[in-house]
C-alpha cells in the first residue's frame, strides 16, 4: 500500500512538471506573438513589466544572442543574462523619463559583485549627461526607447524557433 501512495505522489510531481512546462512554452508563444505585434512605443508602454522583460528578451535571442532571466539581479529585481557576458537591466519607464546615474551604479556594482564586466540599460526613456557618461566609462551599453524599438522591428518575423532554443 505504502508503494502505491509512493507511487501516485511520484507519478502527480512528474505530472505537474510536464504541466508547468507546457504553461512555459505557451507562455513564450504569446511573447513571440507579442513581438512580431509591436509596431511603436505605445505598444511596449502598456505590456505588463515581465511581458516587457520577456519581450526585449525575445528580441535578444532572435539576434542569436544566449539568453538566461534572472530573478536575483541587483536588489531582488529581475533582469537577462546575455552570452554569460552581458548583465541586462530592463526599465520600463515612461518616454519622458531620464535614467539617473544611481541606476548606472547600481548595475555596476552587481555586475563586479558578479564577476560580469559588460553590462546594458534599457529603458523606453532616455538617459542623462552624466549617467550616459558614467555607463561610457564602465562598460554599460545605453539603449533608449527610440532604440529599442528599432531593434524590435528589426526581429519581427523572424523564425518562430527562438521560441524552443536553450
Amino acid at each position: 500500500m505504502l508503494i502505491i501512495y509512493i507511487f501516485l505522489i511520484l507519478a502527480s510531481l512528474i505530472v505537474c512538471e510536464i504541466i508547468s512546462r507546457i504553461i512555459h512554452i505557451l507562455y513564450l508563444v504569446k511573447i513571440s506573438f507579442l513581438v512580431d505585434g509591436i509596431k511603436c512605443r505605445d505598444d511596449l508602454l502598456y505590456l505588463k513589466l515581465k511581458d516587457f522583460e520577456y519581450a526585449v528578451a525575445e528580441v535578444f535571442r532572435r539576434q542569436g544572442h544566449k539568453v538566461r532571466m534572472s530573478s536575483h539581479f541587483g536588489e531582488g529585481g529581475t533582469g537577462i543574462i546575455l552570452d554569460e557576458t552581458y548583465y541586462v537591466m530592463v526599465r520600463k519607464d515612461s518616454f519622458h523619463n531620464l535614467v539617473e546615474i544611481e541606476q548606472a551604479k547600481k548595475l555596476a556594482k552587481h555586475m563586479r559583485d558578479n564577476k560580469i564586466y559588460r553590462g546594458m540599460i534599457i529603458t523606453l526613456g532616455d538617459f542623462k549627461a552624466n549617467t550616459k557618461n558614467y555607463c561610457h566609462t564602465n562598460v554599460i551599453k545605453c539603449i533608449n526607447g527610440d532604440e529599442l524599438l528599432r531593434m524590435f522591428k528589426s526581429v519581427q518575423r523572424l523564425s518562430a524557433q527562438s521560441v524552443f532554443s536553450k
